[in-house]
């Protein structure tokens, strides 16, 4: 997917839909309102989007990009591969200018114009993604026990474990809320998920530092 028009200084590129709505849900949870959240329709098209990007009329306008992915099997090497999408598109554009700072580590912002910053899902190194964040806000809770009862009754009589479970996980818990239809990204526009629980900090902090006027990590 290309980048729509940029409208605003923070711009936060997320792989999909749902990340969008939960981003968008988050931003304005927090009272961010210089953020634009653009969707690379998946993580394999962030070097192109990044180069579309930087080749906009508009592009002068931004002072920062945040880049969100899913570690999937492994956070070091999704946070690699952001790395290596940077560096193509700063060997195509560094000579006229629109170069990417290159981020270190995950959650620390690189200084520039703009600057970039990294947050890998879920945030703590692990493998995962942003369900497996979701499933953190409910974890212990007394429906957590139950959805941990109705996947070994399913896993037992489908003879399978079940596939992604904490997408099955964060799926299951939104079929106890009053909304059970609700995709996650809009679950969280519709309040379905507690944005001022601690396992959001790391979420918390990166919004946050994109602020042009926010504090940078350390």
């Amino acid at each position: 997917m290309a980048p729509v028009g940029i409208r605003r200084e923070v711009q936060l590129l997320v792989e999909g839909n749902d990340e969008r709505n939960f981003f968008e849900a988050f931003a304005e949870h927090l009272g961010l309102g210089n953020v634009q959240i653009q969707v690379l329709d998946g993580k394999d098209n962030l070097r192109e989007f990044l180069e579309t990007l930087a080749g906009a009329t508009d592009f002068g306008k931004v002072k920062r990009i945040g880049i969100v992915r899913d570690a999937d099997e492994s956070a070091a090497r999704a946070f690699q591969s952001v790395l290596t999408s940077l560096r193509n598109v700063n060997d195509v554009f560094g000579s006229s200018g629109a170069e990417f700072p290159v981020p270190d580590r995950p959650g620390k912002l690189a200084g520039g114009r703009p600057s970039v910053n990294v947050l890998i899902l879920p945030g703590d190194g692990g493998a995962g993604m942003l369900e497996t964040l979701l499933c953190r806000t409910f974890a212990g809770a007394g429906v957590d026990r139950c959805i941990d009862a109705f996947f070994t009754c399913a896993e037992q009589a489908a003879r399978r474990p079940i596939p992604r479970p904490d997408k099955a996980r964060a799926h299951a818990y939104l079929a106890t809320t009053r909304d059970p239809h609700h995709s996650v990204g809009v679950a969280a526009k519709a309040g379905c998920w507690d944005l001022d629980h601690g396992a959001f900090d790391g979420v918390r902090n990166f919004l946050r530092s994109m602020e042009p006027d926010g504090t940078p990590s350390p």
